[in-house]
């Protein structure tokens, strides 16, 4: 049996302190099936990170943002005349448009171009997404169970051109962003490469150092704005996406191809400077 602290202290009638997080619930705020895993990764990780009980809250009463493109909440905060200033560790904004005010406390943000659109900063954040930490929730496995995951967005989910990729692809399964936090990091953790349309997909399987390929339905400049800003915090720029017709109309496309020079530079300082930077205060 694991030792929790925060039941010894339960027990004991003392309350255990609580963080309270915005994340983005989507329709899993109604249906528990439809709870999409990179938005409710970010519950998983600051738990872990701050060993503390983590609640959500909406923006105007929350303590922190985390995992998410939802940095563009900042401006909400401010316009609602928020009282405390947000602790923002690891978010990302998906619209390449927006700028932020530097009031809050950055302790780190997805990419480059995210901190690159901050105004007034006294301290430029550390980069990083925090799902890059998604090891110390699920164990890499000894052995690899899959040759190929297939992992769609939650607005591809049902496209047919997925369950195509699936069978044109030998020993590949397809991964679904609605299964349980911690199924979904253990299916992409026993894959031997990834295919992904949810930049969450890609995340997780660099943070396990399973080689991937970041895929889209159909090129989209602003879509692609987020994605460019994650691979910004290696330092990688123009990275260039592929579309399943692309794979379907190349009969020579191999995993090997697909992979060629694949290299997270920096990955696991990255990983140690999320945790510095948690703010260990809340």
């Amino acid at each position: 049996m694991v030792y929790d602290p925060r039941v010894f202290l339960l027990n004991k009638g003392i309350e255990v302190s609580k963080i309270k997080l915005y994340w983005c619930r989507g329709s899993g705020r109604k249906n528990p099936n439809q709870q999409n895993f990179g938005d409710y990764l970010s519950a998983e990780v600051v738990e872990f990170a701050s060993g503390k009980k983590i609640v959500w809250a909406p923006v105007k009463s929350a303590d922190m943002i985390a995992i998410g493109s939802v940095l563009g909440r900042e401006s909400k905060a401010k316009f609602l005349c928020f009282p405390r200033k947000l602790h923002i560790w690891g978010t990302g904004t998906g619209v390449a448009e927006e700028r932020f005010s530097g009031r809050h406390h950055y302790h780190a943000v997805r990419g480059q171009l995210c901190a690159d659109r901050i105004h007034d900063t006294r301290v430029p954040p550390v980069l990083g997404d925090p799902g890059l930490l998604s090891p110390a929730i699920v164990k890499k496995p000894s052995r690899k169970s899959a040759r190929i995951g297939i992992i769609p967005h939650i607005h591809d989910r049902t496209s047919p051109v997925i369950q195509d990729l699936r069978r044109r692809l030998s020993g590949s399964r397809v991964i679904d962003v609605f299964s349980p936090v911690k199924q979904v990091l253990a299916e992409i953790a026993s894959c031997d490469f990834i295919l992904s349309t949810s930049l969450h997909g890609l995340i997780v399987a660099d943070s396990y150092g399973v080689p991937n390929k970041w895929m889209v339905m159909e090129r989209n400049p602003h879509w692609e704005f987020k994605f460019q800003d994650y691979y910004s915090s290696f330092g990688i720029a123009g990275t260039e996406p592929v579309t399943p017709k692309q794979i379907l109309k190349n009969a020579s496309w191999t995993i090997e191809g697909s992979i060629g020079n694949y290299h997270r530079p920096g990955l696991e300082a990255m990983q140690e400077n999320l945790l510095h930077v948690f703010p260990k205060s809340l």
